[in-house]
């Protein structure tokens, strides 16, 4: 009888991700490991081996492929891994994605016209985008989970609204000298500047949609999850959220075109997806964060090397849970099942 493949799991040292509940139905074993697990000389693992029989630690060689679940992701490692012989297929390959980067390679396809307007932070680049939109979003360029993001608005009278991790705005003017001071505050972070799109509201709460898009067992790109964040209320972002439910269920209750929104949703992802593994290197999956305007435009406003897996735990959909866990480790069964027949 043929022994089960074995998949390795790159992860953080301490993550929890082994412990996520996953059920084991599958004709393979995970092994759950970090760089510091690895022996190269040997060229062989210890890690946290995973059957239908439960956990234990174990050492073994190098799996051949290889899901990649470190964030920030650790490129020499990597690096080396894809380098030994046999070569070992590593998906994922990159996690901590840059705003900057992605936006310059999305802006160059079919979805620019569902991209909001992103400048590279500098001084006149936030003079011009201030003159373009009146309203702009200065993010961090690489993701901190919500922290670091500012929302600027020209007001009249030369004033400058100002909002960031505050319980109220403030005003100021919109002078030079209060541009520096703006500037000398961004100094620890690289930043971009990003057209605000003012989000559709469910009973007044603005709302975002974040699709997942995973490679399945054919090694074809598709969205797994659709869910949606609602921003607590008088909140600008929807990572302060108040709850996060199924995005069909949310259209459904507050009379939007489901199916039409739903199936766009869906064709933007894909194609982010796919224009971003050709930039990016081989991918499994990510997740894209989408924002519908005011007349129910849809816009890319982010997309995540390392989508949060937790979330959808909060849905109370054991199916779901298992299908957004399983569907990227059938992905790499049907890498390594590839391998196998070469």
């Amino acid at each position: 009888m043929q022994r089960k493949q074995v998949i390795g799991i790159l992860v953080n040292r301490n993550s929890g991700e082994a412990y996520a509940g996953l059920k084991i139905k599958h004709d393979f074993n995970l092994i759950y490991f970090n760089p510091e697990d690895i022996n190269w000389r040997r060229r062989t693992i210890r890690g946290l081996y995973r059957t239908k029989y439960g956990l234990h630690y174990k050492s073994m060689p190098i799996p051949l492929v290889i899901y990649n679940r470190l964030y920030p992701h650790d490129s020499e490692t990597i690096k080396q891994l894809m380098s030994l012989r046999p070569p070992v297929q590593v998906f994922n390959q990159i996690t901590q994605l840059d705003k900057w980067i992605i936006y310059k390679e999305l802006v160059e396809t079919e979805l620019e016209p569902y991209l909001p307007r992103t400048y590279e932070y500098d001084m006149a680049g936030l003079h011009e985008a201030l003159a373009d939109h009146q309203q702009v979003v200065l993010k961090p360029r690489i993701g901190r989970q919500g922290a670091g993001i500012w929302r600027l608005t020209v007001k009249p009278a030369n004033q400058l609204k100002i909002e960031h991790e505050l319980p109220l705005p403030i005003l100021l003017p919109y002078s030079e000298a209060m541009m520096k001071l703006l500037h000398i505050l961004m100094i620890p972070y690289t930043m971009i500047i990003q057209e605000y799109i003012d989000l559709a509201k469910a009973d007044g709460a603005s709302f975002d949609i974040r699709a997942l898009v995973q490679k399945n067992r054919c090694g074809d790109w598709e969205v797994t999850a659709i869910t949606s964040r609602v921003a607590e209320k008088n909140h600008y972002i929807t990572n302060i959220y108040e709850k996060i439910l199924l995005t069909s269920q949310l259209l459904s209750e507050y009379d939007y075109p489901t199916n039409k929104i739903l199936a766009c949703v869906e064709d933007l992802s894909i194609t982010a997806a796919e224009k971003l593994e050709k930039a990016l290197g081989h991918l499994g999956e990510i997740s894209v964060d989408i924002g519908l305007d005011q007349s129910c435009k849809p816009w890319i406003i982010e997309v995540n090397g390392k989508p949060d897996k937790l979330l959808y735990g909060e849905l109370d959909n054991p199916d779901l849970l298992q299908k957004v866990q399983t569907t990227p480790l059938e992905y790499a069964s049907f890498l390594g099942s590839k391998k196998r027949r070469l």
